[in-house]
C-alpha cells in the first residue's frame, strides 16, 4: 500500500476544502469496504484520503416533506433497522440483504452508489425508484436525478472535488409499490442480476406508472422503457408476466447480443426476476 496523508474533517465544508486542494490526488473513504482493497492491490494510488467518518450532516436519514433523505455516509445496518413504511421498508429491506453482518455495520449507502458497481444493489435500487443524488464541491450544489450519475460506460458523473451529500427518494405516495429482486451464488456474493420495479396503481386497479430496472449486466442500471410503457392503463389482472418478462429480457439483453452462456443465463434470470419483482410490487398496490 502507498503512503497517503489521511485528514479527517468533521464537517462537510471542510471535507470540500480538503478534497478540493488536491482532487486529482485524492480520494474520499467513507465505509472504506471496497477503497481498501484498492488501496491493497494498488488498484488505487491516492496521496491523500479525505474520511467523511465524523461528518455529520452525511450521517443517518430524515424526511424532507414526504421524500427520504438519506445521508451518503450512513450504513446498511442502521437503514436495515430503519423504522420504514410503506414501500419505503424496501429500501431497509434490500439494505438488510446485502452482504455479510461485518459489511453492513461498515459499509455506506454512498459508498455504493460511488463505487458503482453494476453487480451492487444500491445502483438499481435508486435507479429504479427514481431517486435523486445532491453532490456537492467548491463550486456549489446540484441535484441530478440517479440515474444521470451512473455513465453508461461505467463509473459515475461525479465531477474532480465533488462528494456524494445525499440520496433522496420519492414520498410514500409517490408509488404504490416497490420490490427489489437479486440472484446471486452466495449469501455474501454481488448479484449476477438484480431487478427493481416500482409501479403507481390507480384506485381502479389500472397501472398509471411503472419503472423496471435491471442491474448487474450491463455497466450502469438499465431502465426497461420499451417493456414499461406496454404496462401503462393495463389492469394487473391483465398482464402476463411470462410474457412482460421475456418482453424486458429482449429489451436488454437483444438474442443477437447473447453471445456465451453466462449471457443466457443473466437473460433467462431477467425473466424470473421480473416475473417476481412486478408481482410483489403489484400486490403492495391491490
Amino acid at each position: 500500500m502507498k503512503p497517503f496523508t489521511y485528514l479527517t474533517p468533521d464537517n462537510l465544508a471542510d471535507a470540500v476544502q480538503m478534497l478540493g486542494r488536491d482532487a486529482a490526488q485524492s480520494k474520499i473513504i467513507a465505509g472504506g469496504q471496497s477503497l481498501l482493497l484498492e488501496l491493497k492491490s494498488r488498484a488505487a494510488r491516492p496521496t491523500c484520503l479525505v474520511s467523511l467518518a465524523q461528518v455529520r450532516e452525511l450521517h443517518g436519514w430524515r424526511y424532507a416533506g414526504d421524500a427520504l433523505e438519506i445521508g451518503a455516509a450512513t450504513t446498511y445496518a442502521s437503514l436495515a433497522a430503519a423504522p420504514f413504511a410503506g414501500w419505503h421498508a424496501e429500501i431497509g429491506a434490500v439494505a438488510g440483504n446485502l452482504a455479510d453482518r461485518p459489511v453492513r455495520n461498515m459499509a455506506t449507502f454512498g459508498g455504493s452508489a460511488c463505487q458503482a458497481d453494476p453487480r451492487f444493489d444500491v445502483p438499481n435500487l435508486i435507479v429504479g425508484c427514481d431517486a435523486s443524488v445532491t453532490l456537492v464541491s467548491g463550486a456549489g450544489e446540484r441535484t441530478i436525478p440517479a440515474g444521470a450519475f451512473f455513465s453508461p460506460l461505467g463509473g459515475t458523473t461525479l465531477a474532480p472535488g465533488e462528494i456524494l451529500k445525499a440520496i433522496t427518494f420519492p414520498g410514500l405516495t409517490h408509488f404504490s409499490g416497490v420490490a427489489f429482486e437479486k440472484f446471486r451464488y452466495r449469501l455474501f456474493d454481488a448479484a449476477i442480476v438484480s431487478v427493481c420495479c416500482a409501479l403507481v396503481v390507480d384506485d381502479h386497479g389500472a397501472i398509471s406508472e411503472a419503472r423496471i430496472s435491471v442491474g448487474a449486466v450491463k455497466k450502469a442500471p438499465q431502465l426497461a422503457l420499451g417493456a414499461t410503457a406496454g404496462l401503462i392503463g393495463a389492469r394487473r389482472s391483465e398482464i402476463s408476466l411470462d410474457t412482460l418478462g421475456g418482453t424486458v429480457a429482449d429489451e436488454i439483453l437483444p438474442e443477437a447480443t447473447v453471445t456465451s452462456r453466462h449471457l443466457r443465463y443473466q437473460k433467462e434470470l431477467i425473466k424470473t426476476l421480473v416475473r417476481t419483482a412486478v408481482s410483489r410490487a403489484g400486490e403492495q398496490g391491490a
